[in-house]
């Protein structure tokens, strides 16, 4: 209960803010990276990682739009075999998220920016536009987990089944405590770092959650490209897939291919509710694995940073990898429980990370997308 009073009292606070506000005062959507110049400035020489995927290869039930349109592939031809996405609806809402996405980026994170108090309050406005981040980050749910009796909206509901709801248990607290800290004037980095990481988690979250709700409503199917891409043609990636790309561009082919594969078998299986759950679920999995690689690709950078990172951009990053990494444990904890238990103790507090026992754990975990 007292989450969700913080979470209204600053949503007012918000609000009244925005009334004597200028629209025009909202920067534009700037490139994006993941560098240490992007995360904090401070790092002069970043540490560059080169992707070799060399030892992967995609399953024998993967879709795979890119060699031959999909024709040596098991799938039968569909709407995506020409490698593009062809939206279910010309007007796909989630796109306006990703954006505010961005300009909160380029108000936070990106660039060498050193947040000051005004730039958190700018931020949650853009994070508690109507219809916008907050409303969704509220009612996110973990597919991985059991659904409750009930939405996770509602309350009673959440609070007993705090993995399945996600977003209200595990990253509204996160980002309200440092949307609030960081408007005080409060170790600026380090909470623009953990409203980071709960908003990445929230992004792949959500292209898995509508993957799912596509079933009921084929219209999710774009949100759960949108929540990836941003609306984006492949070689143009806005939020989550510009950092996957910008570390393992074969990492985000997949990716990008998982979110076509949504849509063949949604094109497939077009009646209203869809019938076909063995090949939906094949094209979640797919998108799953390879967004699970990304993440881990953005936590493999974060750690390697560390070194190069002076005092404030170190606390920055540790504080984005202790919000991050525990919530990779689960699929962790599934492919291999001593990696993930040695990932694991990396984040915990107090602890000063190992860096060849980060990677090597993050590699071994999550080696092919």
């Amino acid at each position: 209960m007292e989450r969700r009073l913080a979470h209204v009292s600053l949503v007012l606070a918000a609000a009244l803010w925005v009334c004597g506000c200028p629209e025009d005062n909202v920067e534009p959507i700037r490139d994006a990276g993941t560098t240490a110049a992007d995360a904090g400035g401070d790092c002069p020489t970043p540490p560059v990682y080169t992707e070799d995927l060399a030892g992967c290869a995609p399953l024998a039930t993967d879709y795979q739009p890119r060699v031959n349109g999909s024709a040596d592939d098991a799938w039968p031809a569909c709407i995506s075999d020409d490698n593009a996405y062809h939206k279910v609806d010309p007007s796909i809402s989630t796109i306006a998220r990703i954006e505010a996405f961005d300009q909160i980026a380029d108000k936070l994170w990106r660039n060498g920016r050193s947040p000051t108090a005004q730039d958190f309050i700018d931020a949650r406005v853009l994070y508690v536009l109507d219809q916008g981040l907050d409303s969704r980050v509220q009612r996110r749910e973990d597919i991985h987990y059991p659904a409750g009796a009930a939405a996770c909206t509602d309350p009673a509901v959440a609070d007993a089944n705090p993995d399945r709801c996600a977003g209200p248990e595990r990253l509204l607290p996160i980002l309200n405590d440092s949307f609030a800290r960081g408007a005080q004037g409060e170790a600026g980095k380090v909470h623009a770092a953990r409203i980071e990481a709960a908003l990445l988690w929230f992004l792949y979250l959500s292209s898995l959650s509508e993957a799912e709700s596509c079933a009921k409503k084929a219209q999710d199917c774009d949100s759960c490209w949108a929540y990836y891409t941003g609306g984006t043609p492949r070689e143009t990636p806005a939020g989550l897939a510009r950092y996957v790309k910008a570390l393992g561009p074969q990492t985000h082919e997949r990716a990008y291919d998982g979110t076509l594969a949504v849509r063949c078998w949604r094109d497939l299986d077009s009646a209203t509710p869809a019938t076909d759950a063995e090949r939906r679920t094949l094209a979640r999995n797919q998108l799953d694995k390879a967004l699970l690689r990304g993440m881990a690709l953005v936590v493999r950078q974060r750690f390697t940073e560390l070194a190069c990172s002076d005092a404030e951009g170190k606390q920055a990053r540790l504080a984005f990898l202790r919000a991050l990494v525990p919530l990779l444990d689960r699929e962790a904890r599934v492919r291999n429980l001593t990696l993930a238990a040695a990932l694991q103790a990396q984040v915990a507090e107090g602890v000063e990370p190992d860096l060849a026992e980060a990677l090597g754990s993050l590699d071994g975990l999550f080696s092919c997308p």
